[in-house]
């Protein structure tokens, strides 16, 4: 079985793709978060998979705490892949110390992260998504035959961003504090739909958001009107939707 964990879509696209690949099933790992429980599909099965995006070098909190309760008395293979703008850092190093790991992969997709990075352009958007489906094509292949494969891109200073960056970044950085809504909110909740921590409720027609953010930026990217912004950093930037690179 294949369990993944999703904001903008990227890492949902990727598990579907993997899992029609080796005739696998997908899981959610956000419904589990929710209901506070752990698939009792897993006590049994053999090949374990995970499908994470990186969030600042590292996989988010969420799924780590969810991995590491995990106990897979029947699993013989377990591996993962993590979907970047760019590099993973030595996250999925780190992770395997929680969770560990027979295979690694990482998978460029286009950056979503607009509060400190800029959209990817459509040509380069392209560009990694055809790159995703080949490099996909290969991983499948490495699952059937339960290789031992680690084709992780760390990039350069991985101890750094892993081990330093990503801390700050959870600290002082992750916060619900700077969302908020310009005019023009047709009161839609498709943000709150999308959030995957079900952290976002809708108050007056109006999105609030709670203390459980994680800043995966689905509720900004996913919103018709674009009025959904981050503190001012997102304001003169274009939003990313996936379905327009498939």
């Amino acid at each position: 079985m294949i369990l993944y964990f999703t904001g903008t879509g990227n890492s949902r696209w990727v598990a579907q793709q993997l899992a029609e690949a080796t005739h696998d099933t997908i899981f959610n790992i956000a419904d589990y978060l929710k209901k506070d429980c752990i698939p009792g599909e897993l006590l049994h099965a053999g090949v374990v998979g995970i499908v994470f995006p990186v969030h600042a070098w590292y996989a988010p909190r969420v799924v780590v705490h969810f991995l590491s309760k995990l106990r897979l008395p029947d699993c013989k293979y377990r591996y993962a892949v993590c979907t970047c703008g760019d590099d993973m850092g030595k996250g999925m190093n780190r992770l395997s110390k929680h969770f560990p790991l027979d295979a690694a992969w990482s998978v460029a997709m286009p950056n979503t992260y607009i509060p400190m990075f800029n959209l990817d352009d459509d040509d380069f958007c392209h560009r990694k998504i055809a790159d995703a489906r080949r490099a996909i094509t290969s991983i499948a292949d490495d699952v059937f035959r339960q290789k031992k494969v680690w084709k992780v891109h760390e990039g350069g200073a991985p101890r750094l961003k892993t081990y330093v960056l990503n801390p700050l970044f959870v600290r002082f950085i992750i916060s619900p504090k700077g969302f908020h809504v310009d005019e023009g909110c047709i009161s839609c909740g498709k943000c709150s739909k999308a959030c995957p921590m079900e952290n976002i409720q809708m108050v007056d027609g109006l999105p609030v958001w709670g203390k459980h953010c994680i800043h995966c930026m689905a509720c900004l990217h996913i919103c018709p009107k674009s009025v959904i912004q981050y503190k001012k950093t997102s304001q003169k930037k274009g939003r990313y939707h996936l379905a327009d690179y498939l």
